[in-house]
Parts: C-alpha cells; structure tokens; sequence
C-alpha cells in the first residue's frame, strides 16, 4: 500500500484528486497538502491510516468531474460565448406540397339555422316543401344565406298567406309582390352586367383557360315554402356566380383592389336591398290585415250588442 501510495505521489494523481477536494472544502486543505508535499515524508506522517484493503472505486456525486465527459458524435458542438441557451431544437419538416380536396366537399350538406320554421309553415299551410341543393363559394353569399334565408322566406310566405283574408284589398298585395318582382329583376340585371363586365376584361387581357378553384365551398339544402322565396334563391345563386368570377378576375391581376370593393359593396346592397324591400312590404301589408280583423271584431262587438 505504501508503495502504491509512493506511485501515486510520484505520478501526481493524488495532487489532482486532493485539489479536486479544494474546490468544495476551500483553502485551508490546500495550504496542508502543499506543505506535506515539499516535506517529502513518507505515508508514515500522514495523520491518517493507510488502508489496506483493495482499491475501489466509488462514484462520489459530489466530486467535480476533472476531464469533460466525451462526446458523442452525432452531438453539434457547443456555441461559443455561452450561447447554447439560443439553441431550439429542429420542427419537423413540413411537406413542400399537400393534396387537398379542392373544390369537392366531403361533408353532407348543411342547412340554414331555423330552418326548422319553414318546416312548420310549410305543414300549417299545403303540407309541402320544395328541398333544393345549392353550393355556395363566396364567403359574403354564405353568410347572407345562413343569416337572411330564413328569414325572407317567412315573409314572403306571409305575403302569400295573407290572400286567405276576408276583406283583403288584393290590389295592395299584387302591388307588393310586383315591387319585389321588379326588385329581384333589376338586382339580378345589375349582376349579370358585371358578371359580363368580368368575363370581357378576362378574355381581353388574361390567359385563356384559367379557372378559380375554392378551397372550402360549402354545400346547402335550402327549403322552399313559397314561389317568391325561390326567386330569391335564384337570386343568392346569381351573386355567387357573380362574386366568383370577381374573384378569378382579381387573382388574374385584371382588376383592381378599388374595383372589387365596388363590385362587392354593389353585389352586398342588391342583396339587402331586396331584404329591406321584402321587410316593408310585408309590414305594410300586416299593417292592413291589422285594420281589416280590427273591424271585424268592432262589426262583432256592435253586433252582439
């Protein structure tokens, strides 16, 4: 043992591990070891006993490491400057193309919400409906289908219904669906002449050929209680087409951004127009039906009078 302690005095390994030591214990160690070490004395002055027992390595987790571990290869090397905490590790690789199912939509066709009440009045009144599949591209057509659908519908239905009154003056109705007639003309007259409008600046300055594909086109099932209610379905269908081709001429680079905004706000208030023309003929109409039951039940009460 004493030999072996010799050994490793001479080759320095127990210098390295005792300054090793120092770094937790501190100095003090240090200043003893180092005066040990210029004394030259034998394992005999040590303060403590040699053991004689074989050497084992025991792992101490407290022990610095004194060489760095080795590393693996497939590791990058460290940054410079202490910069690693910069490194992120790598997403995954996105695909340069992905198939999508463009312009065949998968899912099963949706239906206004409320679509329930057309139901009801199609059963109070002829017991029938009419179901109409319709694909819807533009984002604007969408949103007024599923918002204003519905709610056309009840008052064209109304307007229809209201020729069951007794005492109607039916000339006031006539003229109520003959503005809406004339209404649903001139919007679909207006929509058309842009559409043409589109299609002469494609065939003029664009490639022949080229189509625009939607990504999400969505797929309805409209219910139909009324004559009116399917022109103004036609109606919807017109401005779709209509925007659709807006949107092929723009991505063609053959109209500009201030054009398709007027386009668009031109197809929007033709739309609304015939909603708000819808809403007050039906108003005024109501408004007579009101007066006619009023003086039915005062002719009622004076009667029983």
């Amino acid at each position: 043992m004493a030999r072996r302690w010799q050994e490793g005095r001479k080759s320095g390994i127990w210098r390295r591990t005792a300054l090793a030591h120092v770094a937790m214990h501190g100095a003090s160690i240090a200043v003893f070891i180092q005066r040990f070490d210029r004394g030259g004395r034998g394992p005999a002055a040590l303060p403590w006993k040699p053991s004689k027992e074989a050497d084992v390595d025991i792992p101490n987790s407290f022990e610095p490491s004194l060489l760095p571990p080795p590393m693996d290869a497939a590791d990058p090397p460290d940054p410079p400057c202490g910069a690693r905490w910069r490194q992120r590790p790598a997403g995954p690789e996105s695909r340069e193309h992905v198939d999508l199912p463009l312009d065949v939509p998968d899912e099963p066709p949706l239906r206004p919400s409320r679509d329930a009440e057309l139901w009801l009045l199609a059963r109070r009144a002829r017991g029938a409906a009419l179901q109409v599949p319709l694909e819807l591209r533009t984002a604007l057509v969408r949103q007024a289908f599923r918002r204003d659908f519905v709610y056309v519908s009840r008052l064209l239905h109304a307007l229809e219904a209201s020729r069951r009154v007794q005492g109607l003056d039916h000339g006031r109705l006539d003229d109520a669906l003959a503005a809406l007639h004339r209404r649903a003309d001139e919007a679909q007259a207006l929509m058309q002449g842009l559409h043409a409008d589109l299609e002469a600046r494609v065939a003029a300055r664009a490639p022949s050929g080229a189509q625009v594909t939607f990504a999400r086109p969505a797929r309805f099932l409209a219910t139909v209680v009324s004559p009116t209610a399917h022109r103004y379905l036609a109606l919807l269908k017109q401005a779709d087409a209509t925007l659709a081709q807006l949107e092929r001429a723009w991505l063609l680079g053959v109209v500009d951004p201030a054009t398709r905004t007027a386009f668009t706000a031109d197809c929007r208030r033709a739309l609304h127009g015939y909603k708000d023309l819808a809403s007050d003929r039906r108003a005024d109409v109501g408004d007579h039906v009101r007066e006619i039951n009023a003086r039915r039940r005062r002719s009622a009460a004076s009667g029983d009078a």
